[in-house]
């Protein structure tokens, strides 16, 4: 069954590094995992403007883990059918007593939905609907990272040279962007994380420049319930918050559902609120093969959408 990032954000030694999910020993020290994944996707819009349809290959993703009594290190590198990038590439080292410090290309921890394909319990993100705006998954950046994990809580601090700006010009000065974030998971089944971030090298209308971010998930049986609220500023200046519920039900040892209903509400009168609902049932046909559907219906600016998705993932 697939997980999202709660626990790789909330409770992993590391806290905050995409934990590789290596499978394949290549030798003592080194390890690869990856996926593959594929979709097909339509989206209709009532005004017809936002209409887009699309079928083919979404990524290719092989990730390598290291490891060195104290130290580990991964290189994630994705290939979208055209370019191969970095996606990751950091080390880490174990201080002990549950301290660590990391350095490198690395992934933001802030926010609930998970940024792999293969971690996401639906197609599509919460908050990503026509507009396309303010989610905080996939932001990739250079920084350094201290940690520090419990049992019942972990804490971690980063610091990076941007998080979520684009188009900086090359020969703008840097200033520092940073994330902090606290996961308690004390009570049996139940996690709950607040963060903040804030970069102020963003200064687009799109972008987020800073955002105060609190979720919880609680998990009983074949049940997982959990609900995430943001306080945003985009690099702008103009303010807002974004929220989702979901549900997830296991109706048997490979298949489940997904029920989401997410917003974006802005303090502005030239940025258009948005609302979604999403259903996804999904089915594991090997433990290495996922497939999915999804069917979303939202709105933003009066304008409707429906959005369907097919998707299958293959990890190894």
């Amino acid at each position: 069954m697939k997980n999202n990032k709660l626990l790789a954000a909330a409770v992993a030694a590391v806290f905050g590094a995409s934990a590789a999910n290596a499978d394949i020993a290549l030798t003592d020290n080194l390890s690869l995992s990856g996926y593959v994944d594929g979709s097909y996707s339509n989206l209709n819009s009532d005004d017809n403007t936002k209409d887009t349809e699309n079928l083919g290959l979404d990524v290719v993703e092989v990730d390598f883990a290291f490891s060195y009594d104290k130290f580990s290190a991964e290189v994630h590198l994705d290939n979208d059918g055209t370019n191969v990038k970095l996606e990751q590439a950091f080390g880490s080292y174990n201080l002990g007593n549950g301290l660590s410090l990391s350095a490198g290309r690395m992934g933001s921890v802030l926010g609930f939905e998970a940024d792999e394909y293969p971690d996401m319990y639906q197609n599509s993100y919460a908050y990503e609907s026509v507009g396309g705006r303010n989610t905080l998954q996939g932001a990739y950046n250079n920084g350094v990272r201290a940690a520090y994990s419990t049992d019942a809580f972990s804490v971690s601090l980063s610091g990076y040279d941007k998080l979520w700006a684009n188009g900086r010009a090359s020969t703008d000065d840097i200033d520092m962007a940073y994330e902090v974030q606290l996961a308690y998971t004390g009570v049996e089944n139940l996690t709950v994380a607040i963060g903040y971030g804030e970069d102020d090298n963003s200064d687009a209308t799109t972008t987020l420049g800073e955002a105060f971010n609190i979720w919880a998930q609680y998990e009983k049986g074949q049940f997982k319930v959990a609900g995430e609220f943001s306080d945003i500023q985009l690099g702008n200046g103009q303010k807002g918050d974004a929220w989702l519920v979901l549900g997830n039900y296991a109706f048997s040892e490979r298949g489940a559902i997904t029920l989401r209903y997410s917003e974006v509400d802005y303090d502005s009168t030239t940025l258009a609120d948005e609302d979604k609902f999403t259903v996804s049932p999904g089915y594991a046909i090997t433990d290495n093969l996922w497939g999915l559907l999804e069917y979303s219906n939202g709105e933003i600016g009066g304008v409707d959408y429906d959005y369907f998705a097919v998707e299958t993932t293959f990890t190894f």
